[in-house]
């Protein structure tokens, strides 16, 4: 069953279920390094961003889930769903930034609609929201 057969899979349509591309993820220690060194960072109860220009014409995302959170299945479930809510906003943001997500203690046990919620708070202290917001 290739990707178009499965409606799980519908990568690169937000909004419409799938994967975030590689060209929007922060992959090396060294991108990460620099968006800690030279970003600004924002937070709330939930989760902590750091916000760096990166020059180009697309949004990279990075996920940062420390071992205090609980267990590798407790750390990867989390980071799934923080990378499905950013996947979803990327068109809402404006073109041309490192962003590094950062859950806090209480984010595990948190409902899906109170992570986005709590993510779009730190984007718009951020400024990094579109003209429509």
């Amino acid at each position: 069953m290739g990707a178009d057969a499965c409606p799980f899979f519908n990568v690169g349509f937000p909004g419409k279920g799938g994967l975030m591309k590689k060209e929007n993820r922060l992959r090396r220690r060294s991108d990460f390094a620099w968006v800690y060194r030279r970003g600004k960072s924002y937070a709330n109860k939930y989760l902590v961003i750091y916000v760096t220009p990166n020059g180009q014409n697309l949004n990279r995302f990075g996920f940062s889930v420390g071992k205090r959170l609980g267990k590798a299945v407790k750390r990867n479930r989390i980071r799934r769903r923080l990378r499905e809510l950013c996947r979803l906003h990327l068109g809402e943001l404006k073109k041309g930034y490192d962003i590094v997500v950062i859950p806090r203690n209480p984010a595990p046990e948190a409902d899906h609609d109170t992570l986005r919620r709590a993510l779009r708070h730190l984007f718009h202290k951020a400024n990094i929201f579109g003209n429509s917001y």
